[in-house]
């Protein structure tokens, strides 16, 4: 079951700003593609995943960089999960285009990944930084 009203939320925010912008951006994206969903022929929502998926790559980089900056621990893993996530979408990008996906099933994973990840994983790294402070 998705919701079809993921917005950003308080909660999401790691106190990281650089992150926590581009976390907000990502959920923008999420809801646009839910929004876009019932009214969009099938190679626009194509498009809307392949945007979903090249910001999501952006991000792990940039998020990666500033761990590699700041020498934080564990890097190795979460970059690790940041390859297991865009395989993940990856290859739900792939049976999206072949119509073998339902669009409903990506969005939940969206969201449940978002949350989860950033409400636990990124969570790690900012208190690591405020612990460094």
């Amino acid at each position: 079951m998705t919701d079809d009203t993921f917005i950003w939320k308080h909660e999401y925010e790691i106190g990281i700003e650089a992150i926590d912008l581009q976390h907000h951006y990502f959920v923008n994206l999420v809801g646009d593609f839910t929004r876009h969903l019932p009214d969009a022929d099938h190679l626009l929502q194509q498009r809307l995943f392949a945007e979903l998926n090249a910001y999501a790559k952006f991000h792990f980089i940039s998020e990666e960089n500033l761990m590699f900056r700041h020498k934080y621990p564990g890097l190795q893993a979460h970059e690790l999960q940041h390859r297991t996530l865009i395989d993940q979408l990856s290859a739900k990008q792939g049976l999206f285009g072949l119509k073998r996906l339902a669009a409903g099933e990506v969005i939940g994973f969206l969201q449940s990944w978002f949350i989860g990840h950033t409400t636990h994983e990124d969570r790690q790294f900012a208190d690591f930084l405020r612990q460094q402070r």
